[in-house]
């Protein structure tokens, strides 16, 4: 699957060890990982995938740390992240990532 670029795994029971394998596909520019289990350790394994410039993470159980390591990731151009735990202050993290394609 090394020219796998593109990954829709959503709606499954996909928890935190499942998360860190995908994490590990270094080829996807676009991941929908909605609708699972990732909570805000799977998020910091998201984070790491630096090469992603599409992520939809809705619904996974997502707070404020979360929202932190999902901030770092400069390189995306489209993020969906709604249906989490997400108070203000990961709203804030949010709020200040780079403009989204620039």
């Amino acid at each position: 699957m090394k020219r796998l670029t593109s990954l829709d795994i959503s709606f499954n029971q996909i928890g935190v060890q499942g998360v860190k394998f995908i994490s590990e596909m270094k080829q996807l520019t676009s991941l929908d990982i909605s609708f699972n289990q990732a909570s805000d350790e799977g998020a910091k394994y998201i984070s790491e995938m630096k090469q992603l410039t599409s992520l939809n993470i809705t619904n996974n159980e997502i707070g404020d740390e979360g929202a932190k390591y999902i901030s770092e990731m400069k390189q995306l151009i489209s993020l969906i992240i709604s249906r989490n735990q997400i108070g203000d202050e990961g709203a804030k993290y949010i709020s200040e990532m780079t403009p989204l394609g620039k």
